[in-house]
């Protein structure tokens, strides 16, 4: 989720990453979303929600992602999946999770109705617009002659010692080698390259892929009924009528039925296992199969071409075996320079120069860090824990060789660190004076605030406004979703009673640094039938309700255990 966001937000994300309330909540969010997924998870193997081979199959080959000139491409689908560092099995079994997810999601929510009468009342709620009056004070004015005793920093200090406490920070320097960095290292002769595809022709074939179209009837609730209608289709094909006319009009693949029924090419592996047999079984293009029974329905499978077996010529794959002999060549590389370096950096624990010097690596190093503001190179759980270990952050020693999966190594040492400590009540003397003397206004104001909302229910408040150098404002028609007013003080408004002969409505709202008192003039209704656009809005909303409602549920009656350390990062 980091990476996604520093993907997202850029060098914004490292200020923000800072700040280590900001971190807290950020870990706290993401902890809370992988609860809700375990919950989720828990309640679909309960209600014995699953996804088949078959549908994860055809999921992924309606991924755009995986398609070439519009239809899946097999080599694109290895190679992006091999990019991406994931095997087949694990893309599917993410895939699956995802799916089984999103049908609880349905399950749940796919029953929600609205009636007509919720739907219209929705509507003219949404639709109503309100007049009102209103002034906004700043904060700052109340601060004026607010003062501060001795005795307050005493009792403010001691009642939020723990705010006052700085993190543990370290400056380290630091062996970092990953593979990568010795490709550059690394030279292969052409012979090396020539001999590796020779010696491997069967790792470059191309499997032999079939074209064919289908005409596919769904079993449906009686399965006698849809035979009996494919029988009569290929009663028709064998007499003469045209394949794709018939797969147009009657597939009940819609996708393939709009293109005659055409399926691209495929490998095997790719179809459910009886559609595939037949297809093979086909011995040339335009040959026709029988009826082919599968999970989908029944199938008439005609086969358009034949791609066959071939070997990709040498030109085609030279750099991809150049790239893997290289890496194969930096992968022995580094494990050697892996020993040299964790044997020198135990036996001389002092320091990294010699580990350095003997694998022939640069040491780099860091400015003071806390755990919720490592650099980007050095934000690792597993680098963390070795960072702030007695050891290296307090006795000086080299860390362990820290592997970080199989192509990355580090070894850290300890430039500079200071302990966490509590700061004393002189060093954050004038910050608590900010804090208390920022409280004591609010309260000054908020207390101003409700004394002139209860004198405007029955006297002109102009003056007591005029003296804050405020001013009145007059607002006509003002809709839930307009821009025109502080959202703030729209919300108010709009959570305001409506006034009556007997009853004048006012009231107050704090936020940011001002204060603004808010007089309810009118309440402007509307009376419409509702849309489908309105049923939809208020099913959703429903919808969402009850989903965050089960998930609510399903937290109080689980048991979950929440490290505290591992939400605040302190132990990696």
């Amino acid at each position: 989720e980091r990476a996604r966001m520093e993907r997202q937000l850029g060098e914004m994300f490292s200020q923000l990453a800072a700040d280590e309330s900001y971190m807290l909540n950020f870990r706290t969010g993401v902890l809370d979303r992988l609860v809700n997924q375990e919950l989720s998870d828990q309640l679909a193997t309960e209600l014995g929600i699953r996804v088949g081979d078959q549908q994860v199959k055809d999921y992924i080959v309606g991924m755009t992602e995986f398609h070439v000139e519009g239809k899946f491409d097999n080599e694109r689908f290895k190679n992006l999946l091999a990019n991406a560092r994931y095997s087949v099995a694990q893309f599917s079994e993410m895939l699956r999770t995802d799916m089984q997810r999103r049908q609880l999601l349905t399950a749940l929510t796919g029953s929600e109705f609205t009636l007509a009468n919720e739907a219209a009342q929705y509507l003219n709620l949404q639709e109503q617009t309100r007049d009102f009056q209103y002034a906004e004070v700043d904060l700052e004015q109340f601060k004026n002659g607010v003062a501060v005793e001795a005795a307050e920093f005493e009792a403010f200090y001691q009642a939020n010692l723990e705010t006052y406490r700085t993190p543990e920070q370290v400056a380290l320097s630091y062996i970092d080698l990953s593979v990568d960095d010795l490709l550059p290292q690394v030279t292969i002769d052409a012979s090396e390259v020539t001999a590796t595809y020779e010696g491997n022709l069967d790792a470059y074939k191309r499997e032999e892929r079939r074209r064919a179209s289908h005409i596919l009837v769904n079993l449906g609730d009686d399965e006698d009924a849809a035979k009996s209608k494919a029988e009569g289709l290929l009663q028709r094909i064998n007499a003469g009528e045209d394949f794709a006319e018939l797969a147009k009009e009657n597939s009940d693949d819609t996708f393939s039925g709009e293109n005659g029924g055409d399926l691209d090419f495929f490998g095997k592996g790719v179809m459910a296992p009886e559609f595939e047999e037949a297809t093979f079984a086909l011995a040339q293009a335009g040959d026709l199969s029988g009826l082919v029974k599968t999970t989908f329905g029944f199938h008439i499978i005609k086969l358009t071409d034949i791609e066959a077996e071939t070997v990709q010529p040498f030109e085609e794959v030279k750099a991809e075996i150049e790239q893997t002999l290289k890496r194969d060549k930096a992968n022995l590389l580094f494990g050697e320079k892996q020993q040299t370096i964790a044997n020198l950096a135990f036996e001389v624990s002092d320091s990294l120069n010699d580990a350095a010097a003997e694998a022939g690596v640069e040491i780099k190093t860091s400015t003071l860090f806390s755990e919720a503001t490592a650099p980007v190179d050095l934000n690792h759980p597993l680098i963390l824990k070795q960072a702030f270990a007695q050891d290296v952050a307090e006795n000086g020693y080299n860390s362990e060789l820290i592997e970080i999966g199989s192509d990355r190594i580090v070894v850290l040492r300890a430039n500079e660190y200071n302990v966490s400590r509590i700061q004393s009540l002189d060093d954050v003397k004038a910050q608590i004076e900010t804090q208390v003397v920022a409280d004591k206004a609010k309260k000054l104001a908020e207390t101003w605030a409700q004394e002139s909302a209860t004198a405007w229910s029955s006297d002109d408040i102009t003056a007591i406004v005029t003296e804050k150098d405020a001013e009145l404002t007059t607002v006509t028609a003002v809709g839930r979703n307009s821009s025109d007013v502080n959202g703030q003080i729209k919300r108010k408004a709009f959570a305001m009673a409506k006034p009556t002969d007997e009853q004048v409505s006012t009231a107050w709202t704090q936020f940011g640094n001002t204060i603004a008192i808010i007089k309810l003039n009118a309440v402007n209704s509307v009376d419409k039938d509702a849309d489908d656009a309105s049923k939809q809005r208020l099913t959703s909303a429903y919808s969402d309700s009850n989903y965050r409602a089960l998930l609510d549920s399903l937290r109080e009656s689980s048991t979950i255990a929440t490290p505290a350390l591992a939400i605040a990062n302190t132990d990696g």
